[in-house]
């Protein structure tokens, strides 16, 4: 018998579930990332996000440290520009324009990867169904160096989504933009805004809350039962 699963349903279960377990390490890390990019677009006033195609869901805010698919950092690409928010060239290659890529398996739903013995998180890359990563292909013409794979194509989807690498893109927006498509700008752009205090502090770091633990209210009965 394999244990079952207990999928979080509401923001209630998953207060409940950090209370008692704490935040999964890889997801903190990646919340932690999206809070970084949340302030770099109040900084810069340009929001840079991962969106599907398919839905216009956006699936990921992208900070100066994300992964591009050419294997560069968004800040190895030309600085944006406010007045004409485009993806930029990569500095560091022959990269045209800065495309985001997941840089954590569980980005893309590799949850248990990093609990294997000896696995090592930094090295890596987002695969392609050839099984190569896609920094081992051609940033121009996304033509595998390491085999006959004429062109990169994802072999995973969007653990947001359930959309593949090439059913989204990466899009550049100033705050007007986004007001006039009634997107959250500022504070509101930033991970974590439905939940508590208690919450955001456990995984974003950051002040202690002045009010109970998350451990008090769950003590307390505060959180419903559904």
């Amino acid at each position: 018998d394999t244990m079952p699963l207990h999928v979080p349903r509401s923001v209630d279960d998953v207060e409940r579930g950090i209370a008692a377990y704490g935040a999964a390490p890889g997801g903190k890390l990646l919340l932690r990332r999206e809070a970084k990019a949340a302030a770099e677009a109040q900084a810069s006033g340009v929001y840079i996000t991962w969106c599907s195609t398919k839905t216009g869901a956006e699936c990921c805010r992208i900070a100066s440290v994300c992964r591009c698919l050419c294997g560069h950092r968004l800040e190895d690409h030309a600085p944006v520009n406010k007045n004409n928010p485009r993806p930029t060239p990569c500095t560091n290659c022959e990269c045209r324009g800065y495309s985001f890529v997941p840089s954590r398996p569980e980005e893309v739903g590799m949850w248990w990867l990093p609990r294997r013995k000896g696995f090592d998180v930094r090295a890596w890359r987002a695969p392609c169904k050839c099984k190569h990563g896609h920094d081992a292909h051609d940033p121009r013409t996304r033509r595998c160096h390491g085999c006959a794979c004429a062109s990169f194509v994802s072999d995973y989807v969007c653990i947001g989504c359930d959309g593949a690498q090439e059913e989204h893109e990466t899009v550049l927006e100033v705050e007007s933009e986004r007001r006039a498509a009634k997107k959250p700008v500022g504070d509101a752009f930033a991970p974590l805004q439905e939940c508590s205090a208690e919450l955001r502090h456990a995984v974003l770091g950051g002040a202690a809350p002045s009010h109970q633990s998350l451990e008090d209210r769950v003590a307390r009965g505060e959180f419903s039962a559904s």
